[in-house]
This record gives C-alpha cells, sequence and structure tokens, in this order.
C-alpha cells in the first residue's frame, strides 16, 4: 500500500463532484475492491479496505481502476525471489530467460562480493527495453509472480505527495505514460537479508528463501552486511546458521 493511500482517497472522497482527473474525468464515483470479490462505494475513509494483497488497482474511480503511488521515490514492486523468475519471464515471453537470470545471478553475486559499491542497478544494465516494459507493467498494474493475475487490475497510475494535496499535484497516467516519464529513474534494487537477524518478519523471511532451491543462487554461507534490528542470540538461533540471502526490488528514485 503506497504510504500516501488514505490521504488520497480522502481528498478524492472530499471533492466528488468538484475534481476534474486526466482520463478519468469529474470524479463521480469511488468504490474499493474488498476479498470477497466485491465493489462497496466508499463514504467514509474508514470504509477503505487494504485487506486485498492481490488488487492492483487500490480503488476504483468512475468505474476505472486506480493504483495509487506517492509522488517521487517509491518502490513499484516489492520482494522478487529468484524462485519465481523462470515462470515469471515465461509467461511475459522473455526470449532468452536463462541469460537474463545469469545477468541477474552475477549482478546478486557480485554485490555480496563488494564488485558493485551501490545496491541500485539500472535496469538497463538486466533487460532489455521490450521486455522490462512488459515486465513492470504486469507487476504494477496487472498481477504478481506468486499470485498471479489480480482480480483487480489498475488502469491508470495515480501519482500525489503524502501531503498538501490539490488538482495541481495529482497526476493520472497510463502505465506507458509513467514508464516513458520516468524511464531513466528505474531501478533494480538487490536487496539483502540474514537467517537470524532479530526482526522476526525479516528473519522469517529470509529462512523461507534459503529453503527453496531455486533460490541457492541468492543464498550465501558467508555474512555480509549487519542488520539494522541486530542478531538474535545463540540459543535463538545458532550462529553457525547464519546466512546472506537477497530478493530484487524495482524502485523509482528522484
Amino acid at each position: 500500500m503506497a504510504g500516501n493511500e488514505k490521504a488520497v482517497v480522502k481528498y478524492l472522497m472530499d471533492n466528488i463532484g468538484n475534481l476534474n482527473l486526466d482520463h478519468i474525468g469529474l470524479v463521480q464515483k469511488i468504490e474499493n475492491p474488498s476479498s470477497n470479490g466485491e465493489l462497496r462505494s466508499l463514504w467514509s475513509i474508514e470504509q477503505l479496505s487494504t485487506e486485498n494483497s492481490n488488487k492492483k488497482a487500490d480503488v476504483f474511480v468512475n468505474d476505472y481502476g486506480v493504483s495509487i503511488k506517492q509522488s517521487g521515490s517509491n518502490f513499484a514492486f516489492n520482494r522478487i525471489q529468484r524462485k519465481n523468475l523462470w515462470e515469471l519471464f515465461e509467461n511475459m515471453k522473455f526470449k532468452n530467460i536463462q541469460e537474463t537470470i545469469s545477468v541477474l545471478d552475477k549482478l546478486i553475486e557480485d554485490y555480496h562480493e563488494g564488485k558493485l559499491q551501490s545496491p541500485l542497478i539500472k535496469w538497463k544494465e538486466a533487460f532489455n527495453y521490450q521486455e522490462f516494459f512488459n515486465l513492470l507493467q504486469f507487476l504494477m498494474m496487472k498481477g504478481s509472480p506468486n499470485l498471479g493475475p489480480s482480480d483487480y487490475p489498475a488502469d491508470y497510475i495515480l501519482a500525489a505527495p503524502r501531503n498538501d494535496l490539490s488538482s495541481n499535484n495529482i497526476s493520472v497516467e497510463t502505465f506507458e505514460e509513467h514508464f516513458n516519464n520516468n524511464s531513466n529513474n528505474i531501478y533494480v534494487r538487490l536487496r539483502r537479508q540474514w537467517t537470524g537477524q532479530r526482526s522476526v518478519s525479516e528473519h522469517n523471511r529470509a529462512v523461507s528463501i534459503a529453503k527453496r532451491q531455486l533460490n541457492s543462487n541468492w543464498v550465501f554461507d558467508d555474512i555480509v552486511g549487519e542488520p539494522s534490528s541486530g542478531w538474535r542470540s545463540e540459543k535463538e538461533f545458532p550462529i553457525d546458521d547464519r546466512k546472506t540471502v537477497y530478493m530484487i526490488f524495482i524502485e523509482f528514485k528522484k
């Protein structure tokens, strides 16, 4: 969920009948996707449901699915595991799947070994234009690697700041417009976690990643970096079982 989602939805609700949005027109109706497959009209912000993990449209405005993003830097998609790549790229009809995966493997390995100074990689270093365009369009608008196609795909991306919303700082774009306007600021982020780190959610995710054989190229027995939450004690989790594991995020960074 975007950090500004509730603020944006409340602004839209407060301005029904008075706000014109590109592509959508005069805002007349706002609905919320629910987990039971229904669209519910929103009359108060307390009704806003974020329970459906597979929705790409945060809300529907005038029957159009709208994905809300915070202006400036934001994550387009989080936590892509290596185990999902082959099927994901196959569904996207990539021509050289193994070659693309090998490029990502090498980037992860180089970053782990300290050969790369930054975890941020320009998307063009790993993908060609059309394949990355199709991939990101699917991830942002249509579905996810684990859950497949969304029951609530998005038609448009609405970008807005967290505070001081106005008609002047809200933009609505098609995916193609959003991609082309930001293509020089899109990165693949190499994200590391550790088994044995103090954070419960991060530790559990790292343990789950490390168990999957298809993730093994992104799992290392030596420890690089240090979790901000610190480490669990030897009694809680054996030091010898600590591992460094990686995922990739896709990030818009400005």
